[in-house]
């Protein structure tokens, strides 16, 4: 798998609302890799080929031009040979700029048909304009012109962008301590995740607490005992729950796979052949 990031920042819209725009392209075979819960969230247009996800009841086939993200557990898909897509990636308080307060509407476990999202032309337009590039030029032209048309309102709540930037930035990751940093009450503040986020600020504190833990570069038992409380857990059984519940595997067995741990460093994704023999030993 090919994944590459496309510089945004020349352009108003993309450079203002979007983490980053992604290539994603596959070669002759078949490949299955896992993604990380990260925060942020997804339009995923498939130029060629088809993408799975694998859920409960086996391999979900993905739409063409669909949202995801703001999973709160490791997510696995399966690429087609010769798959190429382009992934506008959101943090979701942003991303409902767009869509109006929908994001209530958008599934935690599988991806949500972008036309039933946003108004269907629009939708099929980005798809053929992308299809039709010929560089990352044309590529970024294309995308500032879909935000551009699409944007229904330019205000972001400034709570939302405030307790984004606690959580993100500060490591403030005690719901009631930001309620009050904010000053309102924290039923307020889950009222405003829930409308403008897609998830609840716990559910969102926990999805950033693992992104930092992965990112972890010391793997030994002291080490591991030390992040849990740098995280600000409780204690360690409270962090082993989290890590595991998040990702599918302890903090120990994660972090002694070296095959999964420099995926991750390098590309924020996980082979699924190495994950699995690793999970198949629990």
């Amino acid at each position: 798998m090919k994944y590459r990031l496309i510089n945004h920042k020349t352009k108003h819209f993309s450079a203002k609302y979007l983490q980053g725009i992604y290539d994603l392209s596959n070669g002759s075979n078949e490949h299955v890799y896992g993604c990380v819960p990260n925060g942020e969230i997804g339009i995923s247009v498939i130029l060629n080929g088809e993408s799975h996800t694998k859920t409960e009841d086996g391999w979900l086939k993905q739409p063409a031009i669909s949202v995801y993200g703001l999973v709160n557990k490791v997510q696995f898909h399966r690429m087609s040979p010769n798959y190429h897509e382009i992934n506008l990636g959101f943090s979701p308080h942003y991303l409902q700029l767009f869509l109006k307060h929908r994001l209530h509407a958008i599934s935690k476990t599988q991806a949500t048909d972008l036309l039933d999202l946003v108004k269907k032309d629009e939708a099929n337009k980005l798809f053929e304009n992308l299809f039709h590039c010929k560089n990352d030029d044309e590529v970024v032209e294309k995308i500032e012109d879909f935000l551009r048309c699409n944007l229904l309102y330019e205000e972001l709540d400034r709570r939302i962008l405030a307790a984004h930037q606690m959580i993100t930035e500060k490591t403030i990751w005690n719901v009631e301590d930001l309620s009050s940093l904010l000053n309102i009450s924290s039923t307020t503040l889950r009222n405003l995740f829930k409308e403008q986020v897609g998830i609840s600020p716990k559910d969102f504190i926990k999805i950033q607490r693992i992104k930092k833990a992965l990112d972890y570069k010391e793997h030994s038992e002291e080490s591991l005992t030390q992040l849990a409380y740098y995280l600000k857990y409780f204690d360690q059984a409270h962090f082993i729950h989290d890590f595991k519940d998040s990702i599918g595997l302890s903090p120990k067995q994660y972090f002694s796979n070296t095959k999964l741990t420099f995926d991750f460093y390098n590309f924020q994704r996980w082979s699924y052949d190495s994950f699995a023999t690793t999970k198949n030993r629990l």
